[in-house]
Order: C-alpha cells, then structure tokens, then sequence
C-alpha cells in the first residue's frame, strides 16, 4: 500500500481508500481495479495523489482515524448543512450533534490512535474533508490536554462547523496574489458569519466562539478581532491550531504542501508569537510524522513503506513485498532518516 502520484498508478493497481462525492456517496469503493477510465475520471475531480494496493492480496487499512461509513455520513451532514446556510435554511442542529458523536466516539475508541493519513482533498471536496481532520485533530488534541468527555463533544463540535460561514465564499481557492480586496474582506468575514450562523441556530457561546476566533493568534495578529493569547479561549485555540496544520498539509493552488514534520516544525517555530506551545506540543502527540503511505529512509540506506501506523509502533514494508515487514517501536524510530516520498 503506498500513496502515489496519479501519474504513476498503472492498471494493474487497486484503490485503497474509497472516493467519496461531496454529498458522502460513495464514488469508488476500495479495492477498486483503477481502469483508465477511472483513473481520467479522478484526474477530472482533480485527484492528484491516491492510496493504491499493488496486489489484490494486501490488507493494509488506510482510512485513517474515520471508519468509511462515519466520513460519508459526516460529508453529507456538511454538503446539506452548507447548503441550508446559502438557502438561508435552519441548520438541522439534531442532525449535526448526532454525527459529531460518531466521529467522537471512533475517534476515541484508539486508545493509541493518531492523525495518520496523507491528504485526500481536491480543491471542490477541500472544506468537507478540511473541516472532517480539524474536528479528529481537535478531538485527539483535547484528549492530550485532559478535558472530560464533555468539554470534547463540544469541542468536536465547533470543529466540525468552524468554517460554516465560508458557503457563501466562492473565491477562497483562487490564488492569494489574484485576490482582489473584496475578496480578502469576504475571505476574512467568514468566521464572524459562521459565529453569527451558529448563535442564530442556538449552539452554545463555546461552539460559536471556536467558528469566530480560528484565526485569531497568540500576539494578536489574527482576526477578525485581533485578540491576544490571554484573551482566546483554550477551544478556540486547539481549533485555530487544528485548522493550521491541516492547511499546511494540503495541496492548494497557491503554495506548496508541508509534510507533517515540516508543519508540525514550523508551528513550534511560531509557539509563543502565533499559537499557545502546549497546544501545538499536544499537537504533536495526535500526528504521525511518517503518515501511512509515506516512504522512509532507513539510517542504513533502505527505504521502506509505512503501512500502520500509531503512537508507539510503525510497521514498514518494503516497497512491491507483502511479507517482508519491519517493526519499530518508539524507541527504535531513531532508525528513520528521513521521509523520502
């Protein structure tokens, strides 16, 4: 199992992670044959990379923290939830609640789990799947900073919803540099949208309050408030940091993607003067550095696959060899140089 240019993929490969349509249906199930015409159809919906088994005979599951059943019905939950916000429609408040309590309860039931998949987005899927990692991301945060189950329900929730106000923004995936200023003030209106939207629904302040302050930062560079750290809320500061680093590591028109290290040091680079540093050292404990998909290079020149991944373990595989695996727990992660694909 590895992830993989499209370029790349041959006939002769299977899918390993379903395609799913904004509205959560199923396009390709996994394990797939990607037949030409398949694979012209995911360069269309603008796919550039996707996880592929080389053999009809490996096993390895990479849906990441979201079984495939959660992820379709939370998509859908956000295709007609935006939706009801462009129709001025009520938001179906028990709906959201509902599905935000499966995503936490697959979430949580890994007692070893982390944030280990490889961006899926394409530029039309990007704010479902955005705002899916920044919910599982902020849940496995929260869960690092002790709050009770409560608090995490809440706080799953305002993830889930935190760029609700962006359904009514059509220019937010154009190229920074060809933003016109309407666009900036659009773009920068939304979290005071989405805060309005969920008040107006009935949400409590906390939840609100994590849609209106994403982006606020720790010395008051953010917006569209400019608070400083004293002042933003801990929820709103595990969301804002949540929402940086799935941005990071997502491929948009304007800038090229890190890889988890390369954000996760970047964000410790900006601990302090952006982001509050507990918040980003628990950020660090829910990632994988070496997602699974990714390829490492071994301290002895051998480059491996990894194909599971938690907190405490990687299983590497060598590339196009079913059997030939390799277990490294914590300790022994030192082994690995460097990512390398």
């Amino acid at each position: 199992m590895r992830h993989v240019p499209l370029k790349e993929i041959t006939e002769e490969m299977f899918l390993a992670h379903s395609v799913f349509g904004n509205d959560g249906r199923v396009l390709l199930k996994k394990r797939t044959k990607l037949t030409a015409s398949f694979l012209q159809r995911l360069e269309k919906m603008g796919y550039t990379h996707l996880y592929v088994y080389e053999s009809p005979d490996e096993q390895w599951d990479c849906t990441g923290p979201l079984r495939d059943r959660i992820r379709a019905e939370a998509m859908r939950v956000l295709w007609q939830s935006l939706i009801r916000v462009v129709e001025r429609k009520p938001l179906d408040e028990e709906q959201i609640l509902f599905v935000v309590e499966g995503i936490l309860k697959n979430v949580l039931q890994e007692e070893d789990g982390i944030f280990n998949i490889i961006d899926i987005k394409t530029a039309d899927n990007y704010i479902y799947n955005h705002s899916l990692n920044v919910c599982v991301l902020s849940i496995l945060m929260a869960k690092h900073l002790n709050f009770n189950q409560d608090e995490l329900k809440e706080i799953a929730l305002g993830a889930f919803l935190h760029d609700l106000g962006k359904a009514h923004i059509q220019s937010s995936v154009k190229k920074i540099q060809a933003l016109s200023l309407l666009d900036t003030v659009l773009i920068k209106q939304h979290a005071k949208r989405g805060f309005d939207i969920l008040k107006e629904t009935g949400f409590p302040a906390k939840v609100a309050n994590m849609a209106y302050q994403h982006h606020e930062r720790e010395d008051g560079s953010g917006y569209p408030l400019g608070l400083i750290g004293v002042d933003i809320p801990l929820y709103s500061k595990i969301v804002g940091t949540a929402d940086s680093f799935d941005a990071m590591i997502s491929r948009r028109v304007y800038r090229e993607l890190r890889w988890n290290d390369q954000a996760l040091q970047e964000l410790e680079g900006e601990s302090s003067t952006k982001y509050d540093p507990k918040v980003v050292a628990a950020l660090r404990r829910s990632v994988a550095l070496y997602p699974l998909g990714s390829g490492v290079e071994l301290i002895d020149g051998e480059v491996r696959v990894v194909v599971a991944a938690s907190a405490t373990k990687l299983i590497l595989q060598k590339p196009g060899e079913l059997t030939d695996l390799l277990e490294l727990t914590g300790d022994d992660f030192s082994r690995i140089k460097k990512r390398v694909f």
